[in-house]
């Protein structure tokens, strides 16, 4: 389905419009006037289980992985891979989504020809029993199973999962912990030797290893043990959880942990702000904070921090202002994290003001698979800019534009500063000139960001580019800068290079300066996913790319911001004031806030954000 019309008008059209040529494709003319209106949207296009998981346990499967993938139990008390009521199901389009104005379906693998409404995506976490609806009830509509959410324990059945499946992962032996209950439940506060040992963290791979064997060799070896992941939630003691939040955070753990034999698992980080709580010197006192800070069902998935094991643990970082913690501090659970759960080898981290209507797996399969297809050279050049369709073509042109317009300038292994001895490999040829796009092939990435990744460091407008706490360079080292972060994914390897850096030299930058310049200090791979984002605003495709890559092809992000008018208008961003967001507009309406009971909107995979007050 080509571009909309409406893209072109010099005024926006009104949400209704720009929902239904994102979202239905219900005519078989794609030039079809948009209508106020979707009525039976969902109802009138033919329905399935949707299933994006491998064929597990067939001869190709077992040709390449380990072990075998064993059923897991649900919240119904049966097994969730034969159990319908624990299945999203999906509608086929009759033509595939309309074209996103920035990333593709088509060029990342994810799949457009499906469509999701809030029941299909929804029903077997719950929605149906909050909301049951006289119209649904009278329709093509089969209610799952009502569950008791409460006396739910999802730790309990992540656990059962994991004991069913744990020959398909590799043995890996946790920290000797004797001063907490359990080294995978809860953080601890750090002892001396805890310092003594930063360096040893660092250490990939393993110090056993041949010498002269490479890293890349190491992770070929171990390539067909399946490598386990974490969806990390962030959240603190205030936070609110919802119906459909709660909904939300179910969809995790099913649709990622409990179908997959528990490739990835679900971990609730929680913030307590009042650090006058004893939590790391008393157990009940961390158990009574833990039961007011989530709901019961999440309790055993989640664990607590606060400001006064950050600054024990990064006493020189100097930075944990009580009043802007996220800034001081927040990606510093997550490299503890690393340390508490040596186990997972990459760390997906999400807000819960992020939303995406399509199925977890998919999406993160998809991303992950994308990634490690990424060659390395001028990956950094096509991080920092975005990537239209509709102007660029393919993603092949779209590279080979990149290299155009920085003239085969890009970086090339390390990009070196002071104090920092890098963890990851040297290039395999003296420039990238002499690479023919092979380097990286394969390689898993150590960062997964889905919006552009840019330089801060020449005439840039990106107001913390100058957080640059420690570094013996100073401001002219050289750093990297992402505008949101609601959805990405880290490396043990990289966080490992975070923890290394903060406890022994203090290093600090903000929150969305750190990883990025960390992996690029250390040579390791960073990719930036081309997301599908739609903008409900009436300018072209070439507007867009003409002013997001603005100079040379950098991108926008790299001068003084501006156009908010179009920023909030997409699907996936962040909103520097309270005005609404299109992602909110929508994301409410295909939950049926707006629109009329009888609409069944629906929608292919978009990720949304931010997500405000459902």
């Amino acid at each position: 389905m080509g571009l909309p019309p409406n893209f072109q008008n010099p005024k926006s059209e009104s949400i209704a419009a720009t929902v239904h040529t994102i979202a239905t494709n219900i005519h078989s003319n794609p030039d079809a006037p948009s209508v106020p209106a979707l009525q039976g949207s969902a109802k009138e296009l033919p329905s399935d289980f949707y299933d994006p998981y491998p064929e597990y346990n067939s001869r190709k499967w077992r040709k390449k992985w380990k072990g075998t993938h064993a059923p897991c139990l649900g919240p119904r008390g049966v097994d969730v891979n034969v159990n319908p009521d624990d299945m999203v199901k999906a509608h086929r389009l009759k033509t595939k989504a309309s074209r996103p104005t920035i990333g593709s379906y088509s060029e990342t693998g994810l799949e457009s020809d499906f469509c999701f409404d809030r029941h299909a995506r929804y029903d077997p976490y719950g929605y149906d029993d909050e909301f049951p609806s006289a119209a649904d009830a009278q329709a093509d509509h089969m209610e799952p199973s009502k569950v008791t959410w409460k006396d739910v324990r999802w730790g309990e059945l992540q656990r059962d999962c994991l004991a069913r499946n744990q020959d398909r992962y590799e043995p890996v032996d946790f920290p000797n912990r004797t001063d907490v209950a359990s080294t995978r439940d809860k953080f601890w506060m750090p002892t001396k030797k805890d310092h003594e040992d930063v360096d040893s963290a660092l250490i990939f791979p393993p110090e056993e290893l041949e010498e002269g064997a490479s890293y890349r060799w190491w992770q070929a070896n171990r390539a067909s043990y399946k490598k386990k992941q974490a969806i990390v939630l962030r959240a603190w003691d205030g936070t609110e959880w919802t119906i459909d939040t709660m909904q939300y955070v179910r969809s995790f753990i099913m649709e990622l942990g409990l179908h997959s034999g528990l490739e990835y698992e679900v971990i609730i980080l929680v913030e307590i702000k009042d650090c006058t709580i004893p939590i790391f010197e008393n157990e009940k006192a961390y158990r009574e904070t833990l039961l007011k800070s989530v709901p019961d069902e999440f309790a055993d998935i989640t664990i607590l921090f606060n400001r006064i094991l950050l600054e024990t643990w990064y006493p020189k970082v100097g930075k944990h202002d009580p009043q802007r913690s996220q800034t001081s501090h927040m990606h510093m659970p997550m490299e503890l994290l690393s340390l508490l759960r040596p186990d997972i080898e990459f760390f997906w981290q999400t807000e819960l003001d992020a939303r995406y209507t399509g199925h977890h797996y998919h999406l993160l399969e998809t991303v992950s698979a994308w990634a490690a297809k990424e060659p390395r050279k001028l990956l950094w050049e096509r991080n920092a800019r975005y990537y239209v369709p509709a102007v660029h073509g393919s993603w092949t042109n779209f590279t080979g534009w990149t290299a155009n317009v920085t003239k085969g300038r890009g970086i090339w292994g390390p990009e070196r500063t002071k104090g920092i001895k890098p963890v990851g490999p040297e290039p395999p040829t003296p420039s990238p000139e002499d690479d023919n796009y092979e380097w990286g092939v394969g390689e898993d990435a150590d960062f997964i960001n889905v919006s552009p990744v840019f330089d801060v460091t020449e005439g840039s407008g990106f107001i913390f580019k100058n957080s640059k706490d420690r570094y013996p360079d100073g401001l002219k080292t050289p750093a990297r800068a992402t505008a949101t972060i609601p959805l990405t994914r880290f490396s043990k390897r990289l966080l490992r290079a975070m923890h290394h850096g903060q406890v022994n030299l203090g290093l600090h930058m903000f929150p969305e300066m750190y990883p990025e310049s960390t992996a690029l200090h250390h040579g390791l791979k960073l990719a930036v996913f081309p997301l599908p984002v739609y903008v409900d605003y009436a300018k072209s495709p070439k507007f867009i790319a003409d002013n997001f890559n603005a100079n040379e092809g950098k991108t926008l992000l790299n001068s003084p911001y501006a156009y908010p008018d179009i920023w909030r208008r997409m699907t996936y961003w962040h909103s520097m004031s309270k005005k609404t967001t299109f992602s909110d507009e929508l994301y409410k309406r295909w939950l049926g806030y707006s629109g009329g009971p009888l609409e069944r909107l629906c929608l292919p995979g978009i990720l949304l954000h931010p997500i405000k007050g459902v």
